[in-house]
């Protein structure tokens, strides 16, 4: 039985990256709704209190 030694080593690699790039991508996310809503508040602080 022959195996694949480049697949067995670069299939966790692959999916290490995937994950760490969606992590990145969704906490990007989350900082810049956080920062919208920063924003609104500021916002109406000046123009409406």
């Amino acid at each position: 039985m022959v195996m694949d030694h480049g697949i067995i080593l670069f299939t966790p690699i692959f999916a290490i990256l995937i994950g760490f790039t969606l992590f990145k991508i969704l906490k990007k996310r989350k900082r810049s709704a956080k920062s919208i809503y920063k924003l609104i508040d500021n916002l109406e602080k000046k123009y409406i209190y």
